[in-house]
């Protein structure tokens, strides 16, 4: 079967490059004893996976299937057709050294000279995760779940317990999750045996809910200054403040006029202006109006919050609301990063826990630092490039050291001034001097040929969507994606560059 593939297929490119990675992580997972089943070999295991993802295969169900009748699969597992299981284990045991194989295939390319050019651009994208946008609860929904499902399991444990005795002492009984009463050890329900099925399914459930907590709690406390929650807690804080400093002046005009009585009843004369009663004084009213202002945004502000309560996902908490890409609308999922070299060589890819791009500059640009001075390229980017959605202060000063580009108004126009004519925020000004100059214009143009064709590559080869549940899981398969990327990268770089083929 082999003869039937041409010498320069998909597969042996892959098995080559195989060949070149580091395995020694791969094989330090597996007992080195000779007890137990001998597991497939991690080098066909992951040219498995690389070459199915390659085509675009990504469900480990569909990879099982094409070690049946697809030729390439076939002979790189030298005819052995491993289950779904065997490869969702495989992905899921080895899933640090997953992530550690974005920067092996970087080190290829770098060895190989294909990372060229000494400009990077940064970009994000909504993507599809595996869970509905339905499944979203408030801080009320999840407590209200919660306590029913404790409730449900505190009962079906009861039963279970119940039942396992009377079958300790008066042979086997029927349980309510058991369709044919047999028990086989599996389910549970028998001296020795596990926990059911049914009842392990509801502890998981529990322990997502009090994960959907825990994110929500840790959401509201990383919250911007315009979220509902920092609205409410400053409009609180102002009506306190306002309240705190009326006190303060009614008591203090009670003061006066408590001096003033006593003057007068005394037959003394009293220096100054006559005082009035804190009902009628100026300033007390001033401060009682503010006081009212306050609390009519604190109730405003209250309002929005009940109209829109803060959510989280009980199917993947880690997962977020985000304003889809095409068509409007809403998808539950993560917000996808990239920075890209020339030819859209990815230097870094994370996700990012915010719709918005602005808080991940920085992590990208330490990610894509850190990763090329693991693949022996750190002095060659010398300059990054960002749309306007990454434009803040902050961001500005934290990379004040580096050459960078970032938009202050739309992709067209580059001027000191905001698109509608008003000043651009404080900080701002340097950036937009830097782009309005013609050097700073035509780099910054760079921009979209970098990283935005590196988004349609991968969402024409993998989709937009992920399959995994969690921040861990979702982060290591889409490293996984960016390696085959930069694999895709390597080999076109190779067919190109003979020379650069290792012998």
């Amino acid at each position: 079967m082999r003869s039937w593939l041409p010498p320069g297929h998909l597969t042996w490119q892959v098995i080559g490059a195989v060949g070149e990675l580091d395995l020694s992580g791969f094989t330090a997972a597996y007992r080195a004893d000779g007890q137990g089943q001998a597991p497939y070999d991690p080098a066909m295991m992951l040219a498995l996976v690389l070459y199915c993802y390659f085509k675009g295969i990504r469900s480990s169900r569909k990879i099982a299937a094409a070690c049946v009748d697809d030729v390439g699969c076939r002979v790189i597992c030298g005819g052995a057709a491993p289950s779904h299981q065997a490869v969702a284990q495989f992905v899921r045991r080895h899933r640090a050294e997953v992530v550690r194989l974005f920067v092996q295939v970087l080190e290829l390319l770098a060895a190989a000279g294909a990372v060229e050019g000494h400009c990077a651009a940064v970009d994000g994208s909504p993507v599809s995760g595996n869970a509905s946008r339905f499944a979203n609860l408030d801080q009320e929904q999840l407590e209200a779940r919660i306590t029913v499902l404790q409730a449900a399991i505190d009962a079906a444990a009861q039963a279970w317990l119940a039942g396992a005795g009377e079958a300790d002492g008066a042979g086997s009984q029927q349980l309510p999750w058991d369709d044919d009463g047999d028990d086989d050890g599996q389910d549970g329900g028998g001296p020795g045996g596990g926990v059911p099925r049914p009842l392990a399914a509801m502890a998981a459930t529990l322990a997502r809910l009090h994960a959907a907590q825990d994110k929500l709690a840790a959401r509201r406390q990383a919250a911007s200054p315009r979220s509902p929650d920092a609205r409410i807690t400053a409009a609180r804080d102002a009506v306190s403040n306002a309240g705190r400093r009326l006190a303060q002046a009614e008591e203090a005009q009670a003061a006066v006029m408590a001096r003033y009585q006593a003057t007068v009843a005394a037959g003394k004369p009293w220096a100054g202006k006559k005082p009035v009663p804190a009902a009628e004084n100026v300033r007390i009213a001033r401060i009682r109006k503010n006081l009212a202002t306050a609390s009519s945004r604190l109730a405003a502000a209250e309002a929005a919050a009940a109209a829109a309560p803060a959510k989280v996902s009980a199917t993947d908490p880690d997962s977020r609301l985000l304003p889809a890409k095409n068509g409007g609308g809403y998808l539950q999922g993560w917000n996808l990063e990239l920075a890209a070299a020339r030819r859209q060589i990815l230097l870094a890819i994370e996700l990012h826990d915010n719709p918005a791009d602005c808080g991940a500059l920085i992590t990208m640009i330490e990610a894509a630092a850190a990763n090329c001075e693991l693949a022996g390229v750190r002095e060659q980017i010398r300059a990054w490039l960002a749309d306007n959605g990454y434009a803040s202060t902050a961001n500005f000063q934290a990379l004040e050291h580096l050459m960078l580009l970032v938009a202050t108004t739309g992709e067209a126009s580059q001027t000191g001034r905001g698109a509608d004519g008003r000043a651009l925020p404080a900080g701002w000004q340097k950036m937009a001097a830097r782009l309005a100059t013609p050097a700073g214009k035509k780099l910054y143009k760079r921009r979209a040929g970098l990283v935005e064709p590196a988004f349609a590559q991968l969402f024409a080869r993998f989709g937009r969507y992920v399959n995994y549940r969690g921040h861990d899981a979702v982060d290591a398969e889409v490293k996984l994606l960016g390696a085959v990327h930069n694999l895709a990268k390597l080999f076109e770089y190779r067919r190109r560059h003979p020379a650069a083929a290792p012998a």
